[in-house]
């Protein structure tokens, strides 16, 4: 019987299975394949990589032999790297083993031997600082335990010495299977990931790299997700204790659900209170309220997101969920838009938020009392206080202000009417405005009162200040004007002026109460500026005059008589600018027509001083059923007469309310 290696080699290459450019070869030994393999291809033999289709048996003296059947490949061909080089370049070769290029301090030198099909390969890194060197008996001990024997024992020495950090090859590999290091790939149950299970090699086994990794993978059914950089940097280290997570699959994310992004204040709960610079709390501007203005923007959703679907290792695709849609509630006195994204104000007023709802009131409701627990109102729209307003607090309205309660010692402002159900107790420090409408009160006591428009108290008013830009009517039955500054544009009217202790009561009408106050600001101002210049002139004078008798002043003073110099030319063009103003005031005053009167259905006592236009009528005896009005350059007397259209309009207010 002929032997097994006989017939292998009697075989040509030509009668060798090839397939494209890979060969079928049988032979006695794996290393015997591979040096026929090499003989064919005309190449190095550590330039081929091998499959072992069918191992071989030695069987019994010769009987039941059976030969190796191996596929050779050469590296070139399957664009394999041929030279360590480009192996360490797919292996992360700027990863050094066991040294952080972050660590300080000394730092012992390293080495390791790594086996691969291009050749065994010596790796030798140069210590840190003081740190210890890489022996030669170290690395021949190793090489001994890994059953390698170098061919170039002085190149090994070589390295050694030097250190240079970069793999130097000092032998040849030789084909030994039982040696070789192993893997084995687990996939996960829901195949996002795939693990690796190494088997170091043994002796001169040769390490698994890099494509054996990733052909392993594919062979187990992945298809996506390889984790290269992972793979490389974890056959580098040829640290094979722990399974390497070689392939991981991309999670799905599901959408997210559409949000409303809300561009006002909608939760009061979280009120914050600021402190001033001595640490105390301001509890009046607790600015509870939220005002928007027309055309405001309110509330913007933010669209679902479409979900990211997965993908498993095998390339199975995992479905996502996209986020849920939600549409913006919106009540009255909005305006959504036409896409249903965006949430604006349709008129001015205050935010109210309710079950996720959006709306704007042109009207805001305080129950109960302006106070501690409401702070401060300010208000885009109308302000209706079911109680009273207590000291020391702020209402300001862009529409009407309606005070079912007092209003005490506090400050009240509106572009509209103010109205007070149970009157004002000002006590000397309130103030009521309505900048363009008319005030309306049981009553007023020691308050400050300013009304575009009229001012109605059916119960009088007494010792305050009030200014009317048309009319001051006081027409009850126990209506009186007694005390303080009283000043209308057109009319006073009430059923008492004055009281019979003759308490002087001043009243001005026939001129906007505006112009009237411009008219005595620029005269206290003149006034003050004439003072501060009496002064000014007597100290120039001083200085001029010690100037004169001493021929010259010292450099301070010089410099003080200059700026006092300065300062009186200032003031002399600012005095003649006032003088400028007051006359064309005074001019415009002139100018107006001969209107304004002042009645008393019942009595105008004595004390009462009537002012119509630049007219003077000092009461010393009591009138009866009395109105006095301007005709010509004389105020005249005659019979009383009511006020147009007072009673019906309070009617009408109070039912509207």
């Amino acid at each position: 019987m002929a032997d097994v290696k006989d017939i292998f080699s009697d075989l040509e290459v030509s009668d060798l299975r090839s397939d494209a450019n890979a060969v079928e070869v049988y032979a006695d030994s794996l290393t015997q394949a591979l040096e026929l393999a090499a003989k064919e291809f005309g190449i190095d033999i550590t330039l081929l990589d091998y499959e072992i289709l069918e191992k071989g048996t030695k069987g019994l003296w010769g009987i039941g032999r059976h030969p190796y059947r191996v596929l050779v490949t050469p590296l070139a061909d399957r664009k394999e790297y041929g030279d360590l080089a480009a192996l360490e370049q797919k292996l992360s070769r700027d990863h050094i083993p066991h040294v952080s290029a972050m660590k300080k301090g000394p730092v012992d030198g390293s080495y390791k031997v790594h086996v691969t099909k291009s050749g065994i390969w010596l790796t030798v890194t140069a210590p840190v600082g003081s740190g210890k060197k890489i022996a030669v008996e170290e690395v021949g001990n190793k090489l001994s335990s890994m059953k390698i024997t170098p061919s170039d024992t002085g190149r090994i020495e070589k390295e050694i010495a030097g250190a240079s950090g970069k793999p130097v090859k000092i032998g040849s590999w030789a084909p030994n299977p039982e040696y070789d290091g192993s893997m084995s790939v687990e996939i996960t149950d829901d195949e996002m990931k795939a693990y690796c299970h190494f088997t170091p090699p043994r002796f001169s086994g040769k390490h698994l790299e890099y494509e054996e990794v990733v052909g392993a993978l594919k062979a187990a059914g992945v298809k996506v997700g390889v984790r290269e950089k992972e793979i490389s940097e974890y056959l580098n280290t040829m640290d094979y204790t722990r399974p390497l997570i070689a392939a991981e699959g991309t999670k799905t994310i599901n959408g997210k659900d559409a949000s409303i992004e809300y561009k006002v204040r909608v939760d009061t709960k979280g009120v914050s209170f600021e402190e001033d610079e001595s640490g105390k709390v301001d509890f009046h501007n607790l600015e509870l309220l939220e005002n928007v203005v027309v055309g405001q923007l309110l509330a913007v959703k933010v669209p679902a997101e479409q979900g990211v679907p997965g993908r498993t290792i095998t390339n199975r695709i995992l479905p996502a969920k996209s986020g849920k849609d939600i549409k913006i509630l919106h009540g009255k006195g909005t305006i959504l838009s036409e896409d249903g994204t965006e949430l604006t104000a349709e008129l001015n007023g205050q935010v109210v938020y309710k079950a996720g709802r959006l709306s704007i009131e042109a009207v805001y409701v305080v129950n109960g009392d302006v106070s501690l627990e409401t702070g401060n109102i300010v208000f885009l729209g109308s302000v209706i206080v079911a109680g009273s307003v207590q000291d020391n607090f702020e209402v300001k309205a862009a529409g009407n202000i309606e005070v079912r309660g007092t209003v005490q010692k506090a400050f009240l402002e509106a572009e509209g009417d103010i109205i007070v159900f149970q009157g004002i107790s000002g006590r000397e420090d309130s103030r009521i405005e309505s900048t363009g409408g008319s005030v309306y009160a049981k009553f007023i006591q020691n308050a400050t009162v300013f009304a575009e428009n009229d001012v109605i108290v059916p119960e009088g008013v007494l010792h305050s200040n009030v200014d009317a830009g048309s009319r001051i009517c006081s027409t009850g039955k126990r209506a009186r004007i007694v005390g303080g500054v009283i000043r209308a544009g057109s009319e006073v009217n009430a059923r008492y002026l004055g009281t019979d202790v003759s308490t002087r009561t001043e009243i001005r009408v026939g001129i906007h109460p505006k112009i009237l106050q411009q008219l005595s600001d620029l005269t206290a101002m003149k006034a003050k500026i004439d003072e501060e210049q009496i002064q000014l002139k007597l100290n120039i004078r001083t200085l001029e005059t010690q100037k004169r008798n001493a021929g010259k002043l010292p450099a301070e003073k010089e410099k003080v008589l200059k700026d006092l110099t300065e300062r009186n030319a200032k003031l002399n063009e600012r005095t003649e600018e006032i003088k400028a103003q007051l006359e064309e005031l005074k001019s415009y005053i002139g100018m107006m027509e001969h209107k304004g009167k002042v009645c008393a259905e019942r009595t105008a006592y004595p004390g009462v001083e009537i002012y119509i236009k630049d007219k003077a009528f000092l009461l010393k005896d009591p009138y009866n059923h009395i109105k006095f009005s301007l005709q010509g350059d004389q105020i005249r007397i005659s019979e009383y007469e009511p006020p147009e259209g007072i009673g019906g309009r309070v009617l009408m207010i109070r039912r509207k309310r």
